[in-house]
């Protein structure tokens, strides 16, 4: 399910541009006036309007008409939780955490590394041509936020897309602040990790833990039965820090819940943290192997005791030497993956 609202601030925009409402709705379960009295809508219904929306407003880029007006508002709950945030880092972490709470198969994957950071938007469906279409509200949203907090990115954030440049990318390249690339192995943006420390002028301790606190109850109430919301919610905290990562009473913390009855929730989804944590420490490995690290240095940061025994974990979790699979990324047989087994 996503978050009606995303569907509304389309709807809002045709009627103030005095677009065709009716045909928005065509082929949808949902009506326009159904629509502003329910919370959750059905991810197809939403796909639908959303082709519908792109027809009608031909060469517009439709991210600009979720974004433009609204900026982290759209995202409700988590976009409090992220201009709350202590820091920058902080806030990124939070909404790669609970995205899934505004859209179900929507992920952002926040993978730091030693120079920059990456944020890849990941989904569990083929969103064909919309895929371009979340892109351009994500890029919108996420710039914002992060010219709030930095100031001046000074062209320092780049968007990615993977898939091809379509008729209005011209359109897009205009209202973003940073170069903008094509038929990328991920859709997403990167932007310098050193922005991660920047403090929020917006920070409010109070509204920061409150907010934590209703996502963290949102996540367990929308457990439903082969979901995996504690599995999915600690591989995207676990990679989104850098080493060191925190222990289990520290996340446990977090959720309002004891380190043993999360250890539960973990086995009843057929994990552990142990693992989690593990596949989040390789994963950032990969990310410094790709920045040009030595296993030494790799080593010393995830706090293995030598080089010899970082390369035999390694291989042991990728079935490959560090070295392989650098040449294995750079021949497209591999990618980063997200923090979980």
């Amino acid at each position: 399910m996503i978050s009606a609202h995303y569907a509304r601030l389309v709807h809002r925009e045709f009627s103030i541009r005095k677009l065709d409402e009716k045909a928005l709705f065509d082929d949808c379960d949902v009506t326009p006036d159904g629509l502003w009295q329910i919370s959750k809508l059905d991810p197809r219904d939403f796909l639908r309007l959303l082709d519908n929306a792109r027809r009608i407003v031909g060469e517009v880029p439709l991210g600009t008409l979720i974004s433009s007006r609204n900026r982290l508002a759209t995202l409700g709950m988590m976009g409090t939780a992220m201009m709350s945030a202590p820091t920058l880092g902080d806030g990124v972490q939070a909404m790669s955490s609970f995205s899934t709470l505004e859209a179900d198969y929507l992920h952002f994957q926040l993978s730091p590394g030693p120079l920059s950071t990456r944020i890849a938007l990941e989904t569990d469906r083929d969103l064909g041509s919309s895929l371009l279409l979340h892109a351009e509200t994500v890029f919108l949203l996420l710039q914002d936020y992060l010219l709030d907090l930095v100031g001046n990115a000074a062209g320092r954030i780049h968007f990615r897309v993977a898939d091809n440049a379509p008729p209005h990318s011209g359109a897009l390249e205009a209202v973003l602040e940073g170069p903008l690339s094509f038929n990328c192995r991920f859709t997403g943006l990167e932007f310098p990790t050193e922005w991660l420390a920047i403090r929020s002028p917006y920070s409010n301790p109070e509204v920061w833990q409150l907010s934590r606190r209703h996502l963290g109850e949102q996540l367990q109430a929308s457990t439903q039965p082969g979901d995996q919301p504690y599995t999915r919610h600690l591989r995207s905290l676990l990679q989104a820090q850098r080493p060191p990562l925190p222990d289990i009473g520290d996340i446990a913390e977090s959720l309002h819940l004891s380190p043993r009855t999360l250890s539960r929730r973990l086995m009843e989804e057929q994990t552990t943290f142990r693992e989690l944590k593990l596949h989040a420490a390789h994963n950032y490995a990969k990310g410094m192997l790709l920045e040009g690290a030595s296993v030494e240095a790799i080593a010393a940061e995830l706090g293995y005791e030598n080089a010899a025994n970082f390369r035999r974990s390694f291989r042991a979790l990728n079935q490959c030497s560090p070295k392989a699979w650098v040449a294995r990324y750079h021949s497209g047989e591999a990618e980063l993956s997200r923090a979980g087994p």
